[in-house]
């Protein structure tokens, strides 16, 4: 590895030598280097090195450095500039302050100097430096000096070019970006210099894009232009986000000047991106390869009206009557500005992966239409009768015109058409939920529209991208379509996967459609449901060849669009005909993208629904092909191939969690014992260590009988040997790392009790001897979470076999102490930061299985109490009182109480009272709070429906820490504990404790403080 480094570092160093011979060598030499294995960890390795030789150079030495790159900033070539800017950025982020305290004085007098070179070459310094230099004190100093004189560069178009002063605009962009980051640590400044700064600025901006945009795209050499009115609508967009109330005033006149910019220069995009065999788009002086100039403003613009949107002041001027036909008129222009531009059709109509991208609005490729379609579900939202209305006006004219268009032979008739039933896909989920039966119903013309228009189009081969979106749209319409009509739909889009002169884009709208088709159902008795399920075994095959076929995005879309398809009726209509060769397909996958955790996360998902399949066969079928391969996958992987093995543990593991409780089949951990014994036991890896703990884990909840008759053939050694040896080796070191790797092994222990404690005679042998390593490793534990894991199985225990667990750790020396001591200090100090919900049940349950124990020795032992508060002292508490155990145990037991009554999710949203020493800041946002919508006071753009699905996801995690429902209601649905529900049981606890006067209830109880006797009171008294 050291003499690749030095080839390459050679190598590098050459390619730069000015000498051609020299630097073609170098070339040649790197493209040699680049076909061995090891090449791209030795370049990583290179560039994250901070290492230089020599020593630095004297500060007599970089002071002159300094001045040289400094006097780079006003050379008269552009490049020249560019590279001294990124070089004199570079250099601050080490020596400004200390070292160069003088440049933000040297860049203002730049700034100042009155030349244009000077002034662009500051600019480009300042861009990075406002971002990432200054610190939180120095923010306000420095921008009261230099907005004035941005301000005057912005103001000059006589003396600065569009350029410099889009780069001056660039950097009050930066300048806004940062008061709002540091407007809640310094609210009254960030006021002041907002009330100062804002409405001056607000002004120049309006008076920029009040000049006709028409005359930046006049010219076919360059847009730099453009380039202005790209930055300040930027700008607009923070100032109404960040400070929507110094906007409010200004709002109305922007939104109206983002609607002409819409308007004026949406002839310039249709003639440049829109029309076939049209010109080269021009980009700016600088670069003219930079051709996104009129689409970036274009998305801008529609963010800026969205972020607008949101506020009080903006929704009330889309809905005021003076401005009435506003809303139709903005959806026109969206639907417009999302048309399908003729690089996009070029593109992908051959790259599938491009085209599904896209599609997916990642922000890697984040488009018009993508902000157009965020636009029209705020829109919706915000005012939705004027929205649903001009929606559904605007789509019937396009409709009308495009067939018009269509008979009179237009070549782009299409386009709109396309464009419109995009956005409308876009809000399907609200349009599809709004009331039926009023004067503008939207379910109802969006019905009309899948039975009179949509099937029309789905033929229409010549013209794939309107074919591919109408099953798309027709898919996530679903909901309101009939069931016949569905089944139609779906059959059509088969029929693409079947034909085989099929354009790309057709094919993958048909996966999209089924894919939505399928995720769409909540309820196997919703209409529709049956006619989805008939096609599952015919959609089955046509989408497993795909796997061999596909990569990347659209590969992850084959598989995304496999798992919904393969629950669908409960996967009974699987047979082993259709698994295996579907099985064989996704181990081949597997192989080909083993690192892709993405895929592996699906994968895992798709195994575990093909193990819950009710057919005995199927399942076989399935652990047949993909067992002996993971298990030798395991076995195999070499030094530095951790990935491998520890992915292949993570799809055995889903096969196992997907299984029935004792139906592993049969042999299934002959094959799989001896790969993962061994790797469990000889690796270092800290996630492979936790993945192959969570899968024997798993082995012993689903299939404890296979690994009580395991015997490993090259040691003879009995599969409850080698987990005891498993759970040795993970809490024998003491260190944090080593922690990392041993945070499950409580849950196995748990398990391993829960499921063999009855019948192995060899582990209750060795139970002493396993309840006093964990013990003694309580003493040395660095962590909570290791701790729990420590903690859970004697709360287990304790509840299964409560005196003979007592009595065995009284006897048990630690120390100079025993046992029953180490873990009642242990458990009492990290009860309240146990996590898993049934974690947290099993302790509160032995909690209180402990209280009601008479057991002297239990009763006598003293834990760590409340924090002791001297006047003295009162600033750094440093002592704890000392209290019995009862006491600590119905303390902690209040608390669980307490907690599992409160509910943080419907105190935000205002249906709770705060409590009274909640720190509320009444005059927080006091600069911008009353401008956005309420809903929106807290959560901006997450609405009370989204928190409360939030909220119900919230509470149906039935366990944590890796317990799925789906495992739960599998192998533990008959477990007492899950069952248990604390907030009834701790107040039946509490009131037969009152009633009976158990252990001197009331006696510990006068030790409580007033809070928690406020509690337990009101528990008791019901």
């Amino acid at each position: 590895m050291d003499q690749l480094l030095n080839e390459i570092s050679q190598a590098l160093s050459a390619s730069l030598n000015p000498e051609v011979n020299t630097r073609v060598a170098a070339e040649l030499k790197l493209s040699q280097l680049m076909e061995v294995g090891e090449t791209g960890l030795a370049l990583a390795t290179i560039l994250i090195s901070q290492q230089s030789e020599g020593n630095p150079p004297a500060l007599e030495l970089k002071e002159k450095i300094r001045d040289a790159v400094l006097h780079g900033l006003s050379d008269p070539e552009r490049k020249i500039r560019s590279i001294a800017g990124y070089i004199l950025s570079t250099i601050a982020q080490s020596d400004w302050p200390d070292e160069y305290p003088n440049l933000f004085a040297l860049l203002t007098e730049l700034l100042s100097s009155g030349s244009s070179d000077s002034v662009d070459g500051a600019m480009r310094v300042f861009a990075e430096f406002i971002k990432s230099e200054l610190s939180e004190d120095q923010i306000l100093p420095v921008l009261r000096q230099l907005l004035p004189v941005l301000l005057g560069i912005i103001g000059s178009p006589e003396r600065y070019s569009q350029l410099t002063r889009s780069r001056a605009l660039s950097v009050f962009y930066q300048c806004v970006q940062v008061l709002f980051m540091v407007k809640d640590e310094h609210p009254q400044a960030v006021k002041e210099a907002t009330d100062h700064v804002l409405p001056t600025w607000l002004g120049a901006l309006k008076v920029l894009l009040e000049i006709d945009p028409r005359q930046d795209v006049a010219s076919s050499e360059h847009w730099d232009g453009l380039t202005i009115r790209l930055q300040v609508f930027k700008i607009i967009e923070r100032i109404t986000y960040g400070f929507s109330r110094a906007m409010s005033s200004s709002l109305p006149a922007f939104m109206a000047l983002a609607l002409s910019h819409l308007e004026q220069l949406f002839p310039t995009f249709h003639a440049y991106y829109l029309q076939s065999g049209s010109a080269l788009v021009p980009g700016t002086s600088e670069d003219p390869a930079e051709v996104d100039l009129l689409t970036r403003l274009a998305s801008a613009i529609l963010e800026f009206i969205a972020t607008a949107t949101r506020t009080n002041s903006g929704q009330a001027w889309l809905a005021s009557q003076s401005v009435k036909d506003v809303v139709p008129t903005l959806i026109r222009h969206t639907v417009a500005w999302a048309q399908m531009t003729t690089d996009e059709e070029e593109h992908w109509a051959t790259d599938a992966n491009a085209f599904i991208a896209d599609e997916a609005n990642s922000e890697e490729s984040w488009t018009i239409r993508d902000t157009g379609c965020d636009l029209t579900e705020v829109l919706i939202d915000r005012v939705p009768a004027e929205t649903l209305q001009g929606l559904l006006a605007v789509t019937k004219q396009i409709v009308q015109d495009s067939m018009q268009g269509r008979s009179s032979g237009a070549t782009d008739w299409w386009k709109r058409l396309e464009s419109v039933l995009a956005i409308l896909g876009s809000a399907a989920y609200e349009i599809s939920d709004q009331p039926t039966g009023s004067a503008v119903d939207p379910v109802r013309d969006v019905g009309a529209l899948l039975t009179d228009v949509v099937p029309s189009l789905l033929g229409l081969r010549d013209f794939p991208f309107l074919q591919g979106r109408s099953f798309v749209f027709a898919s996530k319409y679903s909901k309101i379509l009939p069931p016949q009509m569905t089944s139609q739909y779906i059959s059509a889009a088969l029929e693409m996967l079947e034909h085989q002169g099929t354009p790309i884009p057709v094919k993958v709208s048909a996966i999209m459609a089924i894919k939505f088709f399928t995720t769409r159902f909540s309820d196997d008795n919703e209409p529709g449901y049956g006619e989805v399920v008939v096609h599952a075994p015919r959609i089955l095959r046509n989408l497993t060849p795909l796997l061999g076929v596909t990569s990347e995005d659209s590969l992850n879309l084959v598989v995304d669009a496999l798992f919904p398809v393969i629950e669908m009726g409960e996967s009974g209509w699987l047979t082993p005909e259709i698994t295996e060769p579907l099985v064989a397909a996704l181990m081949d996958v597997w192989v080909k993208n083993v690192k892709d955790p993405v895929l592996l996360s699906s994968l895992s998902d798709i195994f575990l629904a093909l193990a819950k399949c009710p057919v005995p066969t199927v399942y076989q079928a399935v652990v047949k092909n993909t067992v002996p391969t993971l298990a030798s996958a395991i076995s195999h992987s070499g030094a530095g191939e951790n990935w491998i093995s520890s992915s292949a543990i993570d799809l055995v593991t889903s096969l196992m969690r997907g299984a029935t409780k004792g139906q592993l089949g049969e042999g299934f951990f002959a094959v799989l014992g001896p790969a993962l014994f061994n790797c469990i036991l000889v690796t270092e890896d800290r996630e492979v260590i936790q993945n192959g703990i969570e899968c024997l884990t798993m082995v012993i909840r689903k299939g404890c009988d296979q690994l009580m008759n395991f015997v490993l053939p090259t040691t003879g050694e009995t599969g409850m040997t080698l987990v005891l040896k498993v759970v040795a080796a993970q809490l024998g070191p003491t260190t944090l790392e080593s922690e990392a790797g041993g945070l499950f092994i409580g849950d196995l222990i748990v398990h391993l009790l829960r499921n063999a404690m009855a019948d192995s005679e060899q582990l209750r042998a060795v139970l002493p001897e396993l309840l006093g390593v964990l013990v003694r490793r309580m003493e040395t534990a660095k962590t909570a979470t290791f701790m729990q894991s420590l903690i859970i199985p004697f709360a287990y225990l304790i509840h299964e076999r409560l005196n003979e667990v007592l009595t065995l750790l009284e006897s048990m020396s630690v120390g100079t102490t025993n046992g029953l001591d180490v873990l009642i200090k242990a458990w009492c100090e990290n009860a309240e930061a146990i996590q898993g919900t049934w974690p947290q049940i099993m302790s509160v349950v032995a909690l209180c299985d402990l209280f009601v124990c008479d057991n002297p020795t239990l009763r006598s032992i003293h834990v760590k109490g409340d924090m002791i508060i001297k006047p003295e002292t009162k600033d750094v508490p440093t002592e704890w009182a000392s209290i019995p155990f009862p006491v600590k145990a119905l303390k902690i037991l209040i608390n669980e109480l307490q907690n599992s009554a409160e509910d943080p999710l419907a105190y935000q949203q205002g249906k709770m009272h705060a409590p009274a020493n909640a720190d509320v800041d009444l005059d927080a946002e006091e600069d911008d709070g009353d401008e956005w919508a309420d809903e929106e006071d807290l959560y901006r753009g997450l609405k009370n429906e989204e928190l409360g699905f939030l909220s119900q996801y919230l509470d149906e995690t039935p366990m944590g820490d890796g317990d799925d429902a789906a495992s739960i209601d599998s192998d533990m649905k008959d477990d007492p504990i899950s069952r248990v529900e604390i907030r009834p049981h701790l107040v039946n606890f509490f009131r037969q404790c009152a009633q009976s006067n158990v252990n001197d209830f009331s006696r510990v109880a006068d030790e409580l403080n007033v809070e928690e006797m406020i509690i337990l009171k009101k528990a008791i008294s019901g």
